[in-house]
């Protein structure tokens, strides 16, 4: 990295993500196998903040909406990610026969990598 480069970091963060369709609430997925990747890597930059090898300038939390056409292209998204749904079945999240969407709560921070 470079001296006074800029390093964004983007990661997911707690609540868990949920699936919305029109608005509204259809269920809530399981966030933990990504929320355990994503720990361990904000550790690491923590880590490196610590050390004071970067700087963190600012820091900015949102939501993420990821649309998918319908409750089945949902469900085949989730062979990449591990998600489940926790209360309802797959089943009922596959016969969502509408556009529907995840909706996450991300971190981005903007840090600077310094002379040490």
């Amino acid at each position: 990295m470079k001296i006074g480069g800029v390093v964004l970091d983007l990661q997911v963060i707690r609540p868990n993500p949920h699936v919305e369709v029109g608005g509204r609430f259809i269920c809530e997925l399981d966030g933990e196998p990504l929320f355990a990747k994503a720990d361990a890597a904000a550790a690491a930059v923590d880590a490196a903040v610590a050390a004071g090898q970067l700087i963190e300038e600012a820091v900015d939390d949102h939501d993420v909406l990821k649309h998918y056409g319908d409750g089945a292209d949902l469900v085949d998204d989730w062979k990449r990610s591990e998600r489940r749904p926790l209360v309802k079945t797959t089943t009922e999240v596959r016969d969502i026969a509408r556009p529907c969407y995840t909706r996450e709560r991300c971190r981005l921070r903007r840090l600077v990598v310094t002379p040490s």
